[in-house]
């Protein structure tokens, strides 16, 4: 009956499940470090650009795939989104596919990757505040 259950234990399905999760938890620490310093809702409005405010389309939300297919820059205005986004994104994916392997399909999993998602963030706002100007 267990084994049922053994591809979820395959270390490529770890890897994989971690590093989808990752770029999704990725776009929430974004989010985050962004919205929480600034004094900004988390639930509303949705993602938008900073510099022109053009509210991003559902093929913009696509963590790191949406970046290199734009070239870096909003589809609005042509700005240059910064590389602060997709380095969030990738560190918190690595992170999160670590977790998944350290972890498997425990409730500990659900810790680091809540401890995850909270670091980068935090890590992310720290930098931003002792480093002004910088993106």
């Amino acid at each position: 009956m267990l084994d049922q259950f053994a591809p979820f234990d395959d270390l490529q399905f770890r890897l994989f499940a971690g590093v989808v999760t990752g770029l999704i938890l990725g776009s929430f620490a974004t989010m985050l470090s962004y919205r929480l310093p600034r004094g900004l809702s988390i639930i509303w409005p949705r993602s938008h650009c900073p510099v022109c405010k053009a509210q991003l389309q559902a093929r913009d939300l696509i963590p790191l795939v949406s970046f290199a297919a734009q070239v870096g820059i909003c589809r609005s205005c042509g700005t240059f989104i910064g590389w602060r986004y997709p380095a969030i994104e990738a560190s918190t994916a690595l992170a999160s596919a670590a977790a998944f392997v350290v972890f498997g399909l425990t409730p500990w999993l659900l810790l680091a990757l809540i401890l995850v998602v909270a670091s980068i963030a935090a890590i992310t706002i720290w930098h931003e505040r002792n480093s002004p100007g910088e993106d």
